[in-house]
């Protein structure tokens, strides 16, 4: 229709009035095109945009439905009035999954959607890694299942002692098909009663997808393991621990004894030939109170003895410590323990043996406090071994040396006094006064002690201070004593 020198077109815009049309301008058409390069997670879609004479822009829609909910970047398509070839990433999809597209135009004269198109990503192949079966001390039969997710598969199984792996069973091909496939193979030249892990690796053009890491143990020498005491008590204990026979008939006992020779053993008893581990427990008899014991558990089959890692049990009864190991003549050392009945207001006798004697004596009876804590304030003259008892039972042995008490004064200038105390006489015994230096103690004059074991004497010594001692060696305090030390004295010249 012609209205003066007005144009009017449907779909078109006026771009000049006056004296004639100089050009009109439409919307711009989109053209949905075919997907192009599907991947699993990406793909590029196509399509065709047409500006209509006038700038435009466009971009794809994309998404699991046709509500889409994702696009490209926005692009330019210029604007002519031809056709332009347009391409656009569709980025982060899913495997395996239906995508909804379709292109759109704008420019100002109105947007333009294309036709909505669908393709679906490429899957790698499902993997199951299966079970271990027909197990040997050397070989092993690997199972799982494999779905090619309509691509053409290979498969193969990593294995070795760690999942590092280190080896792999030969490519395999397991079609193209839509469903899982079971897939096994045979492994050999295995080293016996070792752990191995193993998974099924499956490889399409859509991607690898390794199966989750299993594993098995080639029969062999049986694994143990030794577990803790229970039920111990004065004279007796049960053992415990867990043996896996590795498939083959296996036979177990522990060894214990005061040390790691062990020397006794309890009776053997059949594991089966079973694969897993399997308590195993056992009572050993005729033990001594308050005693370390050590002990571990052993199992043998056809291929060899395996020895679990060596424990240690103390056997209940009363106990015996001392506060120190030694003490000075006239000094005290504390003695203490528990009584077996971990009770209040029991009694606990404490025997001594002084050096020399035959056999120890009660020398106190103590009652114990809460928990069953008892002591006793021991006061030894020569070396001393003591004992406790508590209903029936006797405790370990404990021997408290005894130094000489050896006194160091200063008398006068340069003149000291020296005595020795403790249960005999030390008449003729020597001592050495002893000064100190840079590289340690050396002695300055020995002196030989009087019937009364002391002597008075007067030493020359070097202009200024001097730190000294006295000292008396074990072989001068004699039998039942260590040697003998006094206190310092710091003199100045």
């Amino acid at each position: 229709m012609r209205i003066g020198t007005t144009v009017l077109l449907t779909g078109l815009a006026l771009l000049s009035t006056g004296g004639g049309v100089a050009a009109v301008a439409a919307a711009p058409t989109a053209i949905t095109g075919p997907v192009a390069s599907v991947k699993t997670t990406s793909s590029t879609a196509t399509g065709t945009v047409n500006p209509g004479g006038r700038a435009t822009s466009w971009y794809f829609e994309y998404g699991t439905s046709t509500g889409y909910g994702n696009k490209t970047a926005t692009k330019s398509a210029g604007s002519g009035a031809g056709n332009v070839q347009v391409s656009g990433a569709l980025t982060s999809l899913a495997p395996g999954t239906t995508y909804h597209y379709r292109l759109v135009a704008v420019n100002a004269a109105g947007t333009r959607r294309g036709a909505d198109g669908i393709f679906t990503t490429l899957a790698a192949p499902a993997v199951v890694t299966g079970t271990a079966r027909s197990v040997t001390a050397t070989a092993a039969t690997l199972t799982g299942t494999v779905d090619p997710n309509g691509r053409a598969t290979t498969w193969f199984v990593d294995y070795g002692t760690s999942t590092s792996y280190g080896s792999r069973t030969a490519l395999r091909s397991a079609g193209s098909g839509t469903t899982a496939k079971s897939v096994s193979t045979r492994v050999s030249k295995l080293a016996a009663g070792r752990l191995y892990h193993y998974r099924v690796v499956a490889t399409s053009d859509a991607g690898t997808t390794r199966g989750a890491d299993r594993t098995f143990t080639t029969t062999g020498a049986p694994l143990v393991r030794t577990g803790a005491a229970r039920e111990v008590g004065p004279t007796t204990a049960r053992l415990t621990g867990s043996v896996n026979p590795q498939g083959r008939r296996t036979t177990w006992y522990f060894e214990y004894g005061t040390t790691t020779r062990y020397g006794s053993r309890t009776p053997k008893s059949p594991a089966g030939s079973a694969f897993g581990e399997q308590a195993v427990t056992a009572p050993i008899l005729g033990l001594e109170p308050t005693a370390l014991y050590h002990y571990r558990l052993v199992a043998t089959n056809d291929k060899g003895t395996t020895r679990g890692a060596d424990l240690t049990l103390t056997t209940t009864g009363v106990t015996l410590a001392a506060r120190a190991q030694w003490v000075v003549y006239g000094r005290a050392v504390l003695l203490s323990g528990l009584a077996p009945t971990r009770r209040a207001g029991e009694s606990v006798t404490v025997f001594a043996a002084k050096f020399g004697a035959r056999s120890p004596v009660a020398v106190a009876t103590a009652v114990t406090d809460d928990g069953g804590v008892w002591s006793y304030l021991a006061r030894p003259a020569i070396r001393t071994t003591y004992l406790a008892s508590s209903n029936g039972v006797t405790s370990r042995e404990t021997v408290i040396g005894v130094r000489p008490r050896v006194r160091f004064h200063r008398v006068g200038r340069a003149r000291f006094s020296v005595r020795v105390l403790g249960t005999r006489s030390f008449r003729g015994r020597r001592v050495k006064l002893q000064r100190l230096t840079s590289v340690g103690w050396r002695t300055v004059k020995t002196i030989r002690l009087s019937r009364r074991s002391a002597m008075t004497f007067r030493v020359q010594l070097r202009k200024g201070r001097s730190t000294l001692r006295v000292v008396m060696s074990v072989n001068q305090a004699g039998p039942g004593y260590l040697a003998g030390i006094s206190r310092t004295i710091v003199y100045r010249r």
